[in-house]
């Protein structure tokens, strides 16, 4: 896919691509506001002066472009010397000149609560990170604490220019109120297990799950979805799973689960099951296009094609999958394939950072170096992975994922005019998509926009009061190490 940098004084229209249910949808939305129709279109928002990454199904990029915001969603966008009188009495004037305008960063599998836990468990692999944190931590997590560190992550990714997230784990009511406060988006799902020492019994897991889904799926202005969420094939039973499904498929929401992240999976499923994890879970039943699986490292060929036909969605987790030495997953073959791969922070408990620009460049650095031949994974393909391959394994790419009329409006503001960035050319090609994605962090963010909403200015986040977050995580932690015993062993063993 290449990208086209369009300068002309068309402004784009959203009969102008191919036409689909959600081009129809954003057509008939572009319609309230025509002038056909006799309605006088005004702006919440106007961004001007930007240059637009559309990430649209040509990919445009628009310089010195404008975007109209109406009630949450995009109503117009074009050449900003093309700007309609209306949209210039807007109540909020943006002036991007010097910035990329790029749809709003999705992390497509965190685990919000775990953020508390940063730089606390280096060094560890997965089952040992668990045996010793995870579970003893959530065990004595209660529901005030999970808002508390819902709120950091939250804060952390405003400011990271994220503006949705998957999320599993526990006490998901009150991660939900934090979204809620935030301003941000994000589809929740409960952790559901029952073998092994798991926090929460498969029936409480089970109860919470659905109640989430009856409470808050399409809350917040539709800002929160929902999901189930079958943890993995070692925490949870061919059972659980089969109840997960039947219960995903009667509430109409999706599937979010940890698929062969680490080898010891594979190895479980072939002693029990004298099957691989992917084809132990498709024979079930459970996999299809609703199927949000995160990490995916130890596929083999056929287990490729099995996702491919049914449709499953894959997050890539590399920084996680590094940290952990899991693997590196196979993801330009899947992308060849014709996969839809999205990008996830995972955790900071697994990461240190959530940064969507991050994750971009290591996604594709490191696809070169398990090719060892660079370019297996372009600036360009790392970028669609971040935002619409996530919002279309969140099901909700006709929504959110790209910047297009009729869409909501999920948008951030990137500072361009810096050391790092410079210089930024169009000739002898454009440099700009390779400083999105290998030069860029999520600390150059200027202005973060969610639902229409403008949750950060000039790197002030509106919605939250930072300090206090700042503030109330570190108490948090203590109390919850404390509570847990983990503070104590670990000065034992240290």
């Amino acid at each position: 896919m290449t990208f086209d940098v369009v300068a002309s004084t068309e402004r784009f229209h959203p009969g102008s691509s191919d036409l689909s249910l959600g081009k129809i949808y954003m057509f008939l939305w572009a319609l309230l506001f025509s002038s056909s129709m006799k309605v006088k279109p005004l702006s919440d928002v106007l961004i001007k002066d930007g240059t637009i990454v559309t990430m649209d199904p040509k990919r445009r990029i628009l310089k010195d472009g404008y975007v109209a915001i109406e009630k949450g969603r995009i109503m117009d966008l074009g050449r900003s010397g093309k700007i309609r009188a209306e949209y210039k009495s807007a109540e909020e004037v943006i002036d991007a000149s010097g910035k990329a305008v790029l749809p709003g960063l999705i992390s497509g599998h965190t685990h919000a609560a775990l953020t508390l836990l940063r730089g606390l468990t280096d060094g560890m692999r997965l089952d040992e990170l668990t045996r010793k944190w995870l579970w003893p931590f959530e065990s004595a997590l209660r529901p005030e604490d999970s808002y508390v560190a819902a709120q950091l992550a939250c804060l952390e990714m405003i400011k990271a220019g994220i503006t949705c997230f998957a999320d599993m784990h526990f006490n998901m009511e009150d991660v939900a109120k934090a979204v809620q406060d935030s301003g941000l988006r994000a589809s929740l799902s409960v952790a559901i297990m029952d073998q092994g020492d798991v926090p929460l019994t498969s029936e409480e897991a089970v109860r919470q799950n659905e109640d989430l889904v009856n409470k808050w799926h399409q809350k917040a202005g539709g800002r929160i979805t929902c999901m189930f969420g079958p943890c993995t094939v070692r925490t949870a039973s061919a059972e659980l799973f089969l109840k997960t499904r039947r219960l995903a498929s009667r509430h109409k929401v999706g599937i979010h689960l940890h698929l062969s992240e680490v080898e010891e999976d594979v190895k479980f499923t072939q002693d029990h099951f004298n099957k691989r994890p992917v084809k132990y879970l498709n024979d079930l039943g459970v996999l299809g296009p609703d199927v949000l699986a995160a990490h995916c490292v130890w596929l083999n060929d056929a287990e490729m094609r099995i996702l491919k036909r049914a449709k499953v969605n894959v997050v890539h987790n590399p920084t996680s999958n590094m940290k952990s030495s899991a693997g590196i997953a196979r993801v330009a073959e899947m992308i060849a394939l014709g996969i839809n791969v999205g990008l996830g922070v995972d955790a900071a408990v697994c990461n240190n950072t959530l940064d969507m620009f991050w994750e971009m460049r290591v996604a594709s650095l490191i696809q070169g170096i398990s090719q060892m031949h660079p370019g297996q994974l372009s600036p360009e393909k790392a970028l669609e992975m971040a935002t619409m391959g996530n919002a279309k394994a969140l099901g909700i790419e006709n929504e959110v994922g790209s910047i297009e009329v009729g869409k909501k409006a999920d948008l951030i503001l990137v500072e361009l005019k810096q050391p790092h960035l410079t210089p930024l050319v169009e000739r002898p090609k454009s440099n700009l998509l390779s400083h999105l994605v290998y030069a860029i962090s999520g600390r150059d963010v200027d202005t973060t926009i969610a639902d229409g909403q403008v949750v950060m200015r000039h790197r002030n986040v509106l919605t939250l009061d930072e300090a206090k977050v700042l503030r109330k995580a570190e108490e948090t932690l203590y109390k919850v190490l404390d509570r847990s015993g983990i503070a104590t062993r670990t000065r034992k063993s240290g």
